[in-house]
């Protein structure tokens, strides 16, 4: 466009007394900086185009990604959909599947170094742990910042929970060494046992975070599970397995 404007120009202005040779060699110049300054525009533009696409891409997916960016572990959005396949299956082989969400207690420094943490790798490091302690079909999703959510699929019994709970407690209290930094890191567990008659994989998460929050301040390291066959929307403590901490149960004891 910029080239075409500029020899059009040219076209309609009056040559008066200058030669022939002389309005020639002006339109030329001329074309030829349009032609440069066509030329940049379009290379300018192909060059932006992918990264403005990218960055589209980039705020479509961060709300609808599947997999988190720091960890690489699901987000909520697919861990909803696995667990969704788990009740299913084990509807069908009359299994148990343990939905528990673990949150992360601020952390212990037991160096004096007067800088923080970096807890980019903390977070990496304790989502690792946590993968660790599960079977290979087990899964662990991060829901936020701190706050991890783990299907343990395929149970003969409600009692494999408060087990599975215990591991992942476990590996997340040894200590860990960031950047020469030792940190203390513990957490607190809640969950739910299912399936259960009328619920879906949504309700069964919602109901191990109410679980877990109702327990916030208690003791630090406790394992609060609710049992397949009890009720867990009042929060009662006739609703839970026994909420001891792990640190003092060897093996569970509770009845469901």
């Amino acid at each position: 466009m910029v080239c075409g404007g500029s020899l059009t120009w040219m076209q309609q202005t009056p040559v008066g007394s200058a030669s022939v040779a002389e309005v020639t060699s002006v339109r030329l110049v001329v074309g030829w900086i349009g032609l440069f300054f066509a030329a940049g525009f379009g290379v300018a533009g192909l060059l932006c185009w992918p990264s403005s696409q990218g960055f589209e891409r980039s705020k479509q997916g961060s709300s609808v990604s599947a997999y988190d960016s720091i960890t690489g572990l699901p987000t909520r959005r697919l861990y909803l959909v696995l667990l969704g396949h788990a009740l299913s299956r084990a509807e069908t082989t009359a299994r148990n599947v343990a939905v528990l969400v673990c949150v992360l207690e601020p952390f212990r420094p037991l160096s004096t170094s007067p800088s923080a943490p970096n807890m980019t790798l903390v977070v990496r490091v304790q989502a690792a742990r946590i993968k660790s302690a599960l079977q290979p079909h087990d899964v662990v999703a991060r829901l936020n910042e701190y706050t991890f959510a783990v299907i343990a699929d395929n149970l003969e019994s409600p009692e494999e929970s408060r087990l599975v709970a215990e591991k992942i407690q476990h590996a997340i209290a040894l200590p860990l060494l960031i950047e020469g930094q030792e940190l203390l890191i513990s957490c607190r567990i809640g969950g739910i046992v299912g399936p259960q008659k009328g619920t879906t994989a949504e309700s069964l998460l919602n109901a191990a975070a109410e679980i877990l929050e109702s327990d916030r301040h208690h003791e630090e390291g406790r394992i609060r599970i609710a049992a397949a066959s009890q009720p867990w929307l009042t929060g009662s403590e006739a609703g839970l397995l026994p909420a001891v901490s792990s640190r003092h149960e060897a093996s569970f004891t509770g009845h469901c």
